[in-house]
Formats: structure tokens, C-alpha cells, sequence
């Protein structure tokens, strides 16, 4: 018995077009999920690198806020955007701007901006709570009977060239010490 081989294909012969049509197809499918997930990476990466910057700038501004209120003698002013502690030899305000959307610090008459993207920001005083009042019921206060100095804001920035922002919300309540 003799056995013949029967393949079909003269040598040198190329693909037929269905072969090929199938080979781009699923080259170009492999082609898509690899970019899909290249751009996934690049912009949670990009999430993430931002959200990191956005708290560390908010951590800085609270640390910076918090230090100044509990070394302040007094509280000079306070209205829903500025803050103005009173020390022994110079006053230092803190005050939102809404249509800049920043905080500055100004102190010496050298202002300094320690947050920008700012949505908005509260400050607010409180009294020494009673003895017997409940957890976090503080009165209210006016800057002559402040013991306590609240702030809140929230932050935002832009990812880069991404219609998704980053948010941060910081709120503290500090106790003036040097009073």
C-alpha cells in the first residue's frame, strides 16, 4: 500500500483571504484589550499621582493653620471667608478668595497661597463646652470669647486632560492655647 500526502498548498503558496481576514481580526482584537488597559493604567496612575499631591497640599495648609491658631493669643476677626489671629507682635490672616479659588496666608503684609482649587471654605468659633454637654456641642463664640477656631474646606483639582477631578474634604477644630 502506498500513502500519498495530500496537502493542497503548492509550495509557496500564501494564505487565502479568509485565513488573513481572521489572523488581522484577532491581532487587532489582542491590538485593543492591550491598549485598553495601557490607558486604564495611565490614567488611574494619574488619579492616584494627583490625589496624593492635592492631600499632601491640604495636609501642609491644616498643619500650617492648626499651629497658628494654637499659638495665637487671640482671635482678632472671623467672618465665613477670613480668619485673623492676633499675636504679640503681628496679626496673620487667613483668607478664602472664591473667584480665585485659593487661601492665602498673609503675614508681615507677604502673602502666601497655601491652597488652590478651593471649593469652598468655613471658618467658625466656639466656646470652651460645658462640663456636662454632649461629645462635640461647642456654643457658638464671637473673636472676644473664642476658645476654639473650626475650619472646612473642600479641594479639587483636574486631572490631566480627563474630565475626572480629585476631591479632598479637611476639617479641623482647633483650640486657641495662649489665651
Amino acid at each position: 500500500m502506498v500513502f500519498k500526502l495530500t496537502n493542497r498548498r503548492q509550495p509557496g503558496a500564501g494564505y487565502t483571504l479568509v485565513e488573513l481576514l481572521v489572523g488581522v481580526a484577532l491581532g487587532m482584537l489582542v491590538l485593543i484589550a492591550v491598549g485598553s488597559f495601557y490607558l486604564f493604567s495611565l490614567t488611574s496612575f494619574a488619579t492616584m499621582a494627583n490625589y496624593s499631591e492635592l492631600n499632601s497640599k491640604n495636609r501642609m495648609a491644616s498643619d500650617t493653620i492648626s499651629r497658628d491658631i494654637r499659638s495665637a493669643s487671640s482671635v482678632a476677626s472671623v467672618t465665613a471667608n477670613q480668619l485673623v489671629l492676633h499675636f504679640a507682635k503681628t496679626d496673620i490672616a487667613y483668607t478664602y478668595d472664591p473667584d480665585l479659588a485659593t487661601l492665602t496666608r498673609l503675614q508681615f503684609g507677604q502673602p502666601r497661597t497655601l491652597l488652590k482649587g478651593v471649593d469652598y471654605l468655613i471658618f467658625s468659633l466656639y466656646q470652651r463646652p460645658a462640663n456636662a454637654s454632649a461629645y462635640e456641642n461647642f456654643p457658638t463664640a464671637t473673636p472676644a470669647t473664642a476658645k476654639l477656631v473650626a475650619f472646612e474646606w473642600s479641594c479639587s483639582q483636574r486631572v490631566y486632560r480627563s474630565v475626572k477631578t480629585s476631591h479632598s474634604l479637611q476639617a479641623g477644630i482647633v483650640e486657641l492655647r495662649n489665651q
